[in-house]
């Protein structure tokens, strides 16, 4: 299984980075130190824009942890519209200065995935997967890009293994985040809380040992 440590700058990001660089020493040599100045600082803001911190992931088997840094901007029962299923959806938006990685909800096999560009019903970008446990639980995540830049980067794949707070891509300059959990999930997050990605818990699964017993009683 990957490693959770990472370069402190995003290794996505070091292509932009290098020809910022380039950029602010050709404004040294042929404009002046006006413009070179100018250059750095772009430089400099771009590189804090891209960083990309380690991350302690809780060990908590049944834990649900954010994938993304941002807010909770909603929590409702809703309808996951590529399984059509009933789930607690916790939409986390995220701020422009927040780090742009994201990692794994949950541990488990990834079952499959979708990517979809703008159309005239929806005017972002937006990838979804979702996640099996072991135990047989569910989670969806559904990312809508910003309109800004629509790149990103996806390390994912249908039928392999990830654990949980794994790091599984990176989106420049964030989007909205709809995170789809059981009905029986146990909420650890409220609206307005800031949550941030591989060590906030957004919910906690809940396994009924009184239906592993009735289970249990059928299969004898």
């Amino acid at each position: 299984m990957p490693s959770n440590r990472y370069p402190l700058i995003a290794r996505e990001t070091w292509s932009i980075l290098f020809v910022l660089l380039g950029l602010a020493v050709l404004a040294q040599l042929f404009i002046g130190p006006v413009a070179f100045v100018l250059a750095l600082t772009v430089l400099f803001v771009t590189v804090y824009l891209f960083r990309d911190p380690d991350r302690i992931i809780p060990s908590q088997p049944l834990a649900i942890v954010s994938p993304v840094y941002g807010v909770v901007t909603l929590i409702e029962e809703a309808e996951e519209i590529r399984l059509h299923n009933k789930a607690i959806r916790v939409q986390i938006t995220m701020r422009f200065h927040d780090i742009y990685s994201f990692r794994s909800p949950i541990e488990g096999k990834v079952m499959d995935q979708w990517c979809s560009a703008p159309n005239e019903n929806e005017s972002r970008r937006h990838f979804d997967f979702y996640i099996k446990s072991d135990e047989g639980d569910i989670v969806v995540t559904a990312i809508r890009l910003r309109n800004l830049i629509r790149r990103f980067h996806v390390y994912l794949f249908s039928g392999e293994r990830v654990g949980q707070g794994q790091r599984c891509g990176y989106f420049y300059f964030g989007g909205v985040i709809d995170v789809f959990l059981p009905l029986e999930s146990k909420l650890q997050v409220e609206v307005g809380q800031y949550v941030q990605s591989g060590s906030s818990v957004l919910a906690r699964l809940i396994h009924s040992k009184a239906t592993s017993v009735i289970q249990d009683d059928n299969n004898t």
